[in-house]
């Protein structure tokens, strides 16, 4: 009888112990619940991913990682939308410049390096696939730093350039070299901060509102003569006039001008097809200088369509307006042939 109490007593034991330690989810790993032991907080960020096969939940957890970054890239490029107002007569043109949100998220996405996967887990009752994804701070924290670095030496030497140079647009393009070379150096930062423990990361010592005052006030004393050329030069004329104008350039006479920037909208007939009449063509816009050399010259294709000829060409108009307002100025700082 004692024996038999013995053996159902250990039968007992044996139960209960495979029923609160061996069968917690099959042996599920502490991160599944919570963080990592293996992998604290303080010295790794960590993302977890699920799925029905492992490679998927690979995928997810590298894409929850990853997502820290991006909230703080949005929360930065939420900062550094730009709204201007710009009164010409009784005319106003407001704006919302949100550029560099793109180059903020843009930068970021190749700035993420060292993810890897740490551990993964097949759930057997459910058959699914679990997936920790981890990067280690301190490895990227020194990557970050290094490329900021690197940008930070890039930007000094533009505007060390930039000092020196006595043409004005060549000058105005370096400047506008140091902008975005600082500008991406804002999705660095940003980054940095996510994996610096102190949230601090590293602090741009030149000022990008400063840089950007320097280069508007450079480009303001840049006078250009808009002339316009082709069937469509009368109409295209107030266009360009207008974008120059935009752009924050000033609009003077060929006599008194450093450069004249010509513009001509080059078309093909106009052709008809299903009731639809096209018009397809190139816009031409060429900068020259005072000894009628050639500084550059950039085209962009149009084509538009409407039930009219007339229609059409309005429509390529307002395209060709939004080009020259959107590219005018790039371009002509590209024209300098500064990089």
């Amino acid at each position: 009888m004692h024996a038999l109490h013995t053996l159902l007593l250990s039968a007992i034991v044996f139960i209960s112990a495979c029923s609160s330690t061996g069968t917690k989810n099959n042996n599920q790993p502490d991160w599944i619940d919570s963080h990592s032991k293996h992998y604290p907080a303080q010295l790794y960020l960590s993302g977890q991913g699920m799925a029905d096969n492992l490679n998927d939940a690979k995928d997810r957890a590298r894409a929850d990682l990853a997502k820290q970054f991006e909230v703080a890239i949005n929360e930065r490029s939420l900062q550094q939308q730009q709204y201007s107002k710009q009164q010409q007569g009784d005319q106003s043109t407001e704006k919302l410049e949100q550029s560099v949100s793109r180059q903020l998220s843009t930068q970021t996405t190749r700035t993420i390096q060292g993810i890897e996967i740490a551990d993964s887990w097949h759930d057997q009752a459910n058959h699914r696939h679990y997936a920790l994804a981890v990067l280690s701070r301190n490895k990227a924290r020194q990557n970050f730093e290094q490329q900021i670095n690197t940008l930070d030496e890039k930007s000094r030497q533009k505007l060390k350039q930039a000092e020196s140079e006595t043409d004005s647009l060549r000058k105005t393009a370096l400047v506008q070299q140091a902008i975005n070379t600082q500008q991406q150096r804002l999705g660095i930062q940003s980054a940095l901060q996510v994996v610096d423990a102190s949230g601090r990361g590293k602090p741009a010592t030149t000022s990008l509102a400063e840089l950007k005052r320097t280069r508007d006030s450079l480009i303001n004393n840049i006078t250009l003569s808009p002339e316009t050329r082709g069937t469509l030069a009368q109409k295209l004329q107030a266009i360009l006039s207008g974008s120059v104008a935009n752009a924050g350039f000033q609009v003077s006479a060929a006599s008194q001008s450093d450069y004249t920037l010509l513009a001509e909208a080059k078309l093909d007939p106009p052709f008809k097809q299903k009731n639809w009449h096209w018009l397809r063509g190139t816009l031409e816009l060429r900068l020259i200088d005072n000894s009628n050399n050639d500084i550059g010259v950039q085209r962009w294709p149009l084509k538009a369509a409407s039930v009219t000829v007339e229609q059409a060409e309005q429509r390529l108009l307002s395209d060709i307006d939004a080009i020259l307002k959107k590219e005018l100025r790039t371009t002509m700082l590209g024209f300098s042939g500064s990089d």
